[in-house]
């Protein structure tokens, strides 16, 4: 299959109007559609593209937020259990934890914010002027690629169906993506688009459990990660 092949096929998917969910609950967009289209998989042979196309689809007006990817090793300015121990609570187990959510220039409530060093292309975990962590921007980026060279999103409008009482979809806009680059990370970051997840705690034994620092964008989001952005099919 190549990407004419898959345009047409959204190009006509697109001129059937909204169709029922295939699956209900978050999942069934991206079900719906490799239905729709065909599909056995959720990424695309596409050789005049070269080779592997991931295929996502999501919703216009959902606003939730997905995990990019996680990644912990070697970024710590400051042990993870003092950090914890600083900024963590005891949580609903009775455990000294943290988790979570942290944004640039805007301290959460354990005062924690992102801030960006655009020189040395990274991004920091801060405490007011104490820096907790340290990520590479290269480093963050090579774990996306790993995962999202390339990608073909399909944005859909969505209701609920008076009749039937399932979701619907109209699947009617689409990108080609390539190429995610370092400086539209950074963008992402500085605007609040990309959020960091802090997800750590103590055990009862005292070990240290952590489950990898999340980075996370709101799904609508994800265009402006990379440096091509192709509209295949438009609204």
């Amino acid at each position: 299959m190549n990407l004419k092949e898959i345009q047409q096929r959204l190009e006509d998917l697109k001129g059937r109007g909204f169709i029922s969910t295939h699956r209900r609950g978050p999942t069934g967009i991206g079900h719906t559609l490799e239905q729709e289209l065909q599909l056995d998989e959720n990424n695309l042979a596409i050789p005049d593209l070269g080779g592997r196309v991931e295929l996502k689809a999501n919703r216009k007006k959902s606003g939730s937020m997905v995990t990019l990817f996680t990644f912990n090793r070697s970024v710590w300015q400051m042990s993870q259990r003092e950090v914890i121990e600083t900024f963590g609570y005891i949580d609903d187990k009775g455990r000294r934890s943290l988790y979570s959510t942290v944004f640039h220039s805007s301290p959460n409530p354990q005062g924690l914010e992102i801030q960006i060093d655009r020189g040395n292309h990274q991004v920091h975990l801060c405490h007011k002027n104490q820096m907790l962590g340290t990520w590479s921007v290269f480093t963050i980026v090579g774990k996306f690629v790993t995962k999202l060279e390339r990608l073909i999103v399909v944005f859909a409008d969505n209701r609920i169906s008076e009749e039937t009482g399932k979701e619907e979809f109209h699947f009617n806009e689409a990108y080609l993506l390539d190429k995610p680059d370092p400086d539209n990370f950074l963008d992402a970051f500085e605007k609040g688009l990309i959020a960091m997840d802090v997800r750590m705690h103590l055990k009862p034994t005292g070990a240290l459990r952590n489950h990898g620092t999340g980075f996370r964008i709101d799904e609508r989001n994800i265009p402006n990660l990379y440096e091509h952005r192709e509209q295949i099919i438009f609204v």
